[in-house]
């Protein structure tokens, strides 16, 4: 999910953009202009359990420190990585997080003061910790979740004090006091017994495919954070849209959650535009020819026809220009856009592959076709290949006796083993040779290789192996002509 963070002085002035639907660039422009800090990190995250990942384009000092408090004001407890561009852990802020009652189920409060008549905890006189059996704190802390919601079923005032015994119980568990946190649990099974207590329906799981709920509250407390920005009646009927949204997370209706966070994002988008609009006629104009360039673009990046480079830079440019609200700018560069474009429709390649060609001088071209076809022949070996084995796997798959052919058929790619790279290697440093003695000595030596090659394609296998009876094949014969082609052209 893209994000972008700029840290202000204080807690409250950080500024943390989410949204799924803007590059990480653009959303790190907008965090500049609502921030009051020079620097920001920008930058894609992912939530793995109680851990953000954030892989960022660019970086702020004490970053995981920072957003890791910054979180906590939020009531988001989560740990905090920060990763570079390439995976390199730059820095982390990472700690055993209790448990998080709005994302684990948690209902009640497990730091609550003992005191109960029904349920006593074990007090130093009752242990004596030479003789005490040895207690896994895993163990312990899954017996006391699983009767959490028979205390929370509890009738009151029990549930009350049962609550306070749980909480001891947690706190005897921190303390690594595992022997009085087993009598005091115990004493709670006991009692949750005696009661009766009958625990209340499961959360329901997640929805299939649902995202996660610590992204959705991330992705919420940002918008959250934009809404209380504008003006009214808008930011009243989004942060109502947005109370909505928070609930369904709560309720872990993660996929409903999702899709209402992704409705408030375009209705933030949308009045960020119209009230832009308001202030500036040319926004209107700027989306309009952006909508217009956008599949042109899309196209001739597709097609690989004209000035890509060019065109990249001149859209990317108009688009930065509108991102910073100088809409003017944006469209001044509309019609060098427009004049790529177009010539984009009449060429039948690339400006860059153009250039390469022209810069190839007459006397090599022959080497340069017949090593790319040299290469394209190589490649076309292995797919015939492919083609082979398979048609023998399927042919011997369901033959007895003949079931494990298919895991030996890749030894067919052994033969191609005597067909390597030497022969283009060689014309490539044919072509950059200038012309004398070095350039004849290297066509004699793609000669002999050539020579070694149809050496290997008149072994037996080459011979048998376009009559194969699986596949048709040209396999042998099309290496040779291929070679035959770059003979050609080193006698030139």
């Amino acid at each position: 999910m893209p994000f972008a963070f700029c840290p202000g002085k204080k807690m409250e002035e950080h500024v943390v953009m989410i949204d799924r639907r803007k590059s990480p660039t653009i959303l790190g422009k907008a965090a500049k202009a609502e921030g009051t800090a020079p620097k920001v990190s920008f930058g894609t995250f992912e939530v793995k359990g109680k851990i953000v990942e954030m892989t960022c384009e660019r970086v702020v000092p004490k970053m995981a420190k920072t957003l890791k408090m910054y979180f906590k004001t939020q009531k988001i407890s989560v740990n905090v990585v920060i990763l570079d561009a390439d995976g390199n852990m730059l820095e982390s802020e990472i700690e055993e997080l209790p448990v998080d009652p709005e994302f684990d189920g948690d209902d009640q409060d497990t730091d609550a003061e003992v005191n109960t008549d029904e349920v006593n905890t074990v007090t130093d006189e009752e242990t004596d910790s030479d003789t005490a059996p040895a207690f896994d704190a895993k163990e312990l802390a899954a017996r006391l979740k699983a009767i959490q919601p028979a205390i929370v079923g509890a009738p009151a005032p029990a549930a009350e004090k049962l609550k306070a015994a749980m909480g001891a119980a947690v706190s005897q568990i921190k303390a690594d006091d595992l022997t009085k946190a087993d009598q005091t649990i115990t004493a709670l099974e006991t009692a949750i017994a005696k009661l009766g207590a009958t625990a209340p329906a499961a959360p329901p799981p997640p929805e299939p495919g649902a995202p996660d709920a610590r992204a959705l509250a991330a992705r919420a407390s940002s918008l959250k954070q934009t809404i209380d920005s504008m003006a009214e009646p808008a930011k009243g009927k989004l942060l109502a849209a947005l109370g909505t949204a928070a609930k369904s997370i709560k309720a872990q209706e993660l996929g409903t959650a999702d899709q209402m966070l992704t409705k408030i994002e375009a209705a933030v988008n949308k009045q960020q535009t119209t009230a832009a609009e308001a202030t500036d006629p040319n926004a209107a104009k700027w989306a309009a020819a952006e909508a217009k360039l956008q599949p042109l673009v899309d196209k001739a990046m597709t097609e690989k026809h004209g000035d890509l480079d060019g065109i990249n830079r001149a859209f990317n440019y108009a688009k930065d220009m509108a991102a910073d609200g100088a809409f003017d700018k944006a469209l001044a560069s509309v019609p060098r856009i427009a004049e790529l474009l177009k010539a984009a429709q009449t060429a039948t390649t690339t400006a860059a592959a153009d250039e390469a060609r022209e810069s190839i001088p007459d006397n090599v071209v022959p080497y340069v076709k017949s090593r790319l076809a040299w290469i394209k022949t190589r490649q076309s070996l292995q797919k015939e290949l492919e083609s082979l084995k398979s048609a023998i796997d399927a042919a011997t798959r369901d033959v007895e006796g003949l079931e494990e052919v298919s895991s030996k058929s890749s030894v067919l790619f052994d033969y191609l083993d005597g067909i390597d790279t030497d022969l283009e290697d060689t014309l490539e440093k044919l072509v950059e040779a200038p012309d004398g003695p070095e350039r004849e000595a290297l066509k004699s030596q793609a000669r002999d290789i050539i020579a070694t090659y149809r050496g290997v394609l008149d072994s037996p296998f080459f011979h048998d192996v376009d009559e194969n009876g699986f596949v048709q094949t040209n396999i042998r014969g099309s290496a040779l002509q291929s070679l035959d082609e770059v003979s050609t052209a080193l006698a030139a």
